[in-house]
């Protein structure tokens, strides 16, 4: 039920610390429709999120807004999403409490999995909760769109068709728990870049995100595998062709499906079952300069 935005819930006793889960996701569709107006791209992907995730405290104490970050390449300076998140919610709301966020990183940064829009995304959601704040879900929604394209998703998680520049959200029903391999070369990919050098002329196939819908509504996995599809794919396996050879070595074992997760280099295969994924996971562990993980589909009840 909406509720007044922007004041102090009315004898809300103030909570001291909050400790979060900041869920990361895997684009099982994604196309580009074209370039916008407001020089963003139109998309269109279907997304859902899955149990790898980062950690996050928020507790009152230091100076302002401040971020105590561990993980390798991670800013703790206006750089990082917590912290811009963090910003823009205490400015909207006229909000003179001090918070310190201790974000602790699982999800890899850069991999196409949006750690860094769900953890903006749970900052938001602890934030409001953490000062009491009366905030309409939908004004929740207008500022994380401020802040980055994937946040929106974050705030709902679970599945979704995203459309527009990724803010508008068609929600679905999330898969039964599907096992799934993540295998990210250790090369970083820019989202900037990615939408920089994506020529739709060499797009061949295009996702049927409909159809993806349907197949989630339906529970049924093995469809969802067949109709993976990420527009990217030929620009980042021709960049990294050891990208396309980690989406074939995950083909070769039980898998529904492979594909690649956003802008990338991350590829996921969905699995039969979780004896299947740890078995395709310790092959490619094998190999070197990769990242493996076992992991499934999730939903977070809110």
């Amino acid at each position: 039920m909406p509720v007044e935005v922007g004041k102090p819930v009315e004898g809300g006793k103030p909570v001291k610390e909050l400790r979060l889960n900041a869920y990361a996701k895997v684009n099982l569709t994604l196309n580009v429709l074209g370039e916008r107006p407001d020089g963003y791209h139109e998309i269109e992907s279907v997304m859902h999120t899955i149990a790898l995730h980062d950690s996050l405290t928020l507790r009152e104490a230091g100076a302002g807004v401040e971020v105590i970050a561990h993980g390798n390449e991670v800013p703790s300076d206006h750089r990082n999403l917590v912290a811009r998140a963090a910003a823009l919610l205490r400015e909207t709301f006229g909000v003179e409490r001090n918070v310190q966020i201790e974000l602790t990183k699982s999800v890899p940064v850069a991999a196409g999995l949006g750690g860094g829009s769900s953890d903006a995304a749970v900052t938001l959601l602890g934030l409001a909760q953490m000062w009491k704040l009366r905030v309409d879900g939908r004004d929740l929604l207008a500022l994380a769109g401020k802040l980055g394209s994937d946040i929106p998703f974050f705030l709902e998680g679970g599945a979704a068709i995203a459309r527009g520049r990724g803010e508008r959200l068609t929600l679905l029903p999330p898969l039964p728990t599907t096992w799934m391999v993540l295998a990210r070369p250790r090369v970083a990919v820019s989202t900037e870049w990615a939408y920089r050098q994506f020529n739709p002329m060499v797009v061949s196939s295009r996702p049927d995100s409909v159809a993806m819908g349907t197949a989630i509504k339906r529970e049924d996995v093995r469809e969802v595998g067949r109709l993976l599809a990420n527009v990217f794919e030929p620009l980042i396996y021709s960049v990294h062709p050891g990208v396309a050879d980690l989406k074939a070595r995950l083909l070769r074992g039980e898998c529904y499906g492979a594909g690649l997760s956003g802008t990338g280099p991350t590829v996921f295969g969905l699995m039969a079952n979780e004896a299947a994924a740890r078995k395709v996971a310790a092959d490619l562990q094998a190999l070197p300069d990769v990242d493996v993980q076992v992991t499934r589909t999730f939903a977070e009840m809110r």
